[in-house]
């Protein structure tokens, strides 16, 4: 096989690697802007010796916090989509994109890693997408596969 079309279909696996992260983070970050994220019960004693009415709460994290979260929601979505963006532009040198692919995986990480008892558990399944994106994208021809 011909070294450019041993190239072509290892970007073919770092842009569908690119492609999963970018529907995991926006999965995430769709299941925390409309799924009940924050739940909540609280009883209240209506009679001394009596009946306690219970009351259970769930909110979103957008009417938990305003939309001052979204900000945050969108990081790992704009992470990935620069990264899947690299993976099919043809135009950018391989070591380019290599670095590109990488500073992106890399910057999930952190967020997880900032955010792992919060958010930042939600977009680690992203991330490990990513990284193997940018795995991908540097791994080099074997010297004597030509």
């Amino acid at each position: 096989m011909p070294d450019s079309e041993r190239d072509v279909k290892r970007w073919d696996g770092v842009a569908i690697s690119a492609g999963i992260a970018q529907v995991l983070a926006w999965v995430a970050t769709l299941f925390m802007a409309f799924g009940p994220i924050y739940q909540g019960v609280s009883t209240t004693a209506t009679t001394p010796g009596g009946v306690a009415e219970t009351v259970r709460t769930s909110a979103t994290l957008l009417e938990a916090n305003g939309l001052s979260a979204l900000p945050l929601l969108l990081t790992p979505v704009a992470l990935t989509a620069f990264a899947a963006t690299i993976a099919l532009t043809a135009r950018i040198k391989p070591s380019t994109r290599r670095v590109y692919l990488w500073v992106a995986a890399v910057l999930l990480l952190l967020f997880c890693a900032a955010g792992i008892f919060s958010i930042g558990i939600f977009y680690f399944p992203a991330a490990v997408a990513l990284v193997v994106a940018a795995v991908i994208g540097s791994r080099r021809t074997p010297v004597g596969a030509r």
